[in-house]
């Protein structure tokens, strides 16, 4: 139990260190998709097949595409609210929004194809409903001490929910695995130093990156229990990898509107 918490805590404080690190040289966006990719659910879910059963694992990435749905809402909440406030505000109401919208989807129970609709549709609906800011200008330079603050905080984040999903079930584990640690922490962050402008264009980037997110549940979710846990997991893998690039390649590409 220590060993999978400090390996998923770990991870996180990793992707966070490398999203951060992408976003000072190829802007925000580019960071909000690489920290989209679900490095962190993997390990989650494989440890799920090989601590209980394929089974388990597969209903877990379902309940985790559910919880999808309040990662949106954070994001939504946060960057309609950043506009007049502060990011101490910001991100109270955006954990307040996911928090309400994760209760919820505890409770409804829902097969693959249900989960994968509802992520999909709160996923464009978050994305659409988001302000238009300017385009962000290029990111400060960080000082020594903040990419080890927000690898430690998001490490903090990450051992508290997993130690909370560890005491209940599948469903309530994969919405845990699937609330804003990595995205509250890189929004808080860029807020405060970079402003409201370079937060939108994060929020854009990491809703676009969750189409990775959003493959590699599905795919786990399909492929665990005919395919079995090695092949599942290479595929799914691989096609995380094509999404991203794709993402990241249509974001590059993409007109810039103020």
């Amino acid at each position: 139990m220590v060993v999978v918490v400090i390996l998923v805590a770990a991870l996180a404080a990793g992707l966070v260190g490398v999203s951060t690190l992408v976003s000072g040289v190829w802007g925000h966006a580019i960071g909000g998709i690489v920290s989209a990719f679900p490095l962190i659910v993997g390990p989650v879910l494989f440890l799920a097949a090989r601590r209980e059963d394929a089974a388990f694992a597969a209903q877990t990435a379902v309940a985790t595409l559910l919880g999808l749905v309040a990662l949106s809402g954070f994001a939504l909440a946060y960057g309609r609210s950043s506009s007049r406030w502060g990011w101490l505000p910001s991100a109270a109401l955006g954990w307040a929004a996911a928090a309400g919208i994760g209760l919820v989807a505890a409770r409804i129970e829902t097969g693959l194809l249900g989960a994968l609709a509802a992520a999909m549709l709160s996923i464009a609906l978050a994305r659409s409903a988001l302000p238009r800011g300017a385009a962000s200008g290029p990111p400060q330079a960080l000082p020594g001490w903040e990419l080890p603050a927000r690898m430690a905080m998001t490490a903090l984040l990450i051992v508290a929910i997993t130690l909370a999903g560890e005491r209940f079930g599948p469903i309530v584990a994969g919405i845990l695995a699937a609330l804003p640690t990595l995205a509250s922490v890189l929004a808080v962050f860029t807020h405060a130093r970079d402003g409201h402008d370079a937060l939108l264009s994060l929020l854009r980037g990491m809703l676009a990156g969750l189409a990775a997110f959003v493959i590699f549940c599905a795919a786990i979710a399909v492929l665990i229990e005919p395919a079995g846990m090695a092949l599942a997991f290479v595929l799914a893998t691989s096609a995380a990898v094509l999404a991203q690039l794709v993402t990241a390649r249509l974001v590059v590409t993409a007109p810039r509107t103020g």
